[in-house]
C-alpha cells in the first residue's frame, strides 16, 4: 500500500462528509517534508493548522494561504521547551524522522532545543472549539498527545484520529519502531480511543501486498487489538472515526489505485491477459 498518498485520498473524500459543514479544525501534527495534509485541509476548506518545528520552505509558502495557520512548534505533554533529536536514516540526516524520544531508530545525536506546547494549551492558544481531524505523524511520541485527549472537554474529542505506527523494519523483527516500547504504546492508543467511544477504523500498511484493513473498535476486544497488525507490516496509518462509519466498498475503491502489487503477481497479471 502506497500509505501517505492513499490515506490523503480518504480524507479528502471522507472529511467533507463527517463534517459538512467545516464547524471543526483540522490539525497536521509534523507535517514533515512532503506529504502535507495541511494543504489538503486547506483546500477542503477546513481550518488548518500545521504543526512542525523544522518548516520546511514549501511548507512556509503553503502557510500564506488564508485557511492555513503554521505554527513552528511541537505538541508534546508540556509547555515551554525540549530536546528535538533530529531525524537520521539509512545514514543520511532525514528530518521527517526527528523525534522527541532518543530511543526513536530514527533519532540521531544531533539535539535542538524546540518549543513545546500541549494540546490543551493549543486548543486555548487557537481559541478550538471542535476538532474535525486529528492527524500524529510524530514518530514515536504519538501516544504521548493521544492520551491527552482523556482530559479535554467531551466537544473537543476529534471526529477523526489518524496516527502513524511501526517503522523500519517489519512487524515480526520486533525492533526499530516495532520494539516493544513502541508497539505497545500503539496498542496503548487504540485501547484509549475504544474507551473514548470511536468506532470505524481503517489501517492501511506500507507492505507490498496489504490492502486496507477495515475494523470496528467497538466489536474488538482489547486483547485482539493486537491481531490488527499483520507479521509483514511495516509502517503506516490508522484513521478511526468517532461517529462516522463509511461504506467498506466505498474504502476499497478510494484504497485500490494505492495497493503496491509484488512484481511476480503482477508478471502473472500481464501474461494471464495476453
Amino acid at each position: 500500500m502506497r500509505v501517505e498518498p492513499c490515506c490523503q485520498a480518504l480524507l479528502a473524500q471522507l472529511l467533507p462528509e463527517v463534517d459538512p459543514q467545516r464547524q471543526g479544525v483540522c490539525i497536521d501534527v509534523g507535517v514533515g517534508t512532503f506529504a502535507f495534509y495541511c494543504q489538503i485541509f486547506a483546500e477542503l476548506n477546513f481550518k488548518s493548522l500545521a504543526i512542525e518545528p523544522l518548516p520546511v520552505k514549501a511548507l512556509k509558502k503553503l502557510a500564506e494561504h488564508p485557511k492555513l495557520t503554521l505554527l513552528p512548534v511541537c505538541l508534546s505533554n508540556q509547555n515551554g521547551e525540549q530536546t528535538l533529536y533530529v531525524g537520521k536514516f539509512a545514514g543520511i540526516f532525514n528530518s521527517n524522522f526527528s523525534s522527541l524520544s532518543p530511543q526513536w531508530f530514527g533519532a540521531s545525536g544531533q539535539a535542538r532545543q524546540v518549543k513545546t506546547i500541549s494540546l490543551q494549551t493549543l486548543v486555548n492558544q487557537q481559541q478550538i472549539e471542535q476538532i474535525t481531524c486529528l492527524k500524529l505523524d510524530i514518530e514515536g511520541w504519538e501516544w504521548t498527545i493521544i492520551q491527552q485527549l482523556e482530559n479535554l472537554d467531551e466537544k473537543l474529542i476529534p471526529a477523526v484520529v489518524m496516527f502513524e505506527y511501526g517503522g523500519g523494519v517489519n512487524r515480526g523483527q520486533n525492533q526499530k519502531g516495532w520494539a516493544p516500547e513502541f508497539f505497545q504504546n500503539t496498542l496503548n492508543i487504540l485501547k484509549l480511543l475504544k474507551t473514548l467511544g470511536y468506532g470505524q477504523g481503517i489501517l492501511l500498511d506500507f507492505a507490498p501486498d496489504c490492502k486496507e484493513i477495515v475494523f470496528d473498535l467497538h466489536q474488538l476486544e482489547v486483547t485482539e487489538l493486537e491481531k490488527l497488525f499483520p507479521s509483514e507490516s511495516v509502517y503506516g496509518n490508522v484513521i478511526v472515526f468517532k461517529d462516522y462509519q463509511a461504506k467498506e466498498n466505498q474504502l476499497s475503491q478510494i484504497c485500490q489505485p494505492f495497493y503496491r502489487v509484488n512484481l511476480l503477481e503482477r508478471l502473472v497479471n500481464i501474461l494471464v491477459s495476453r
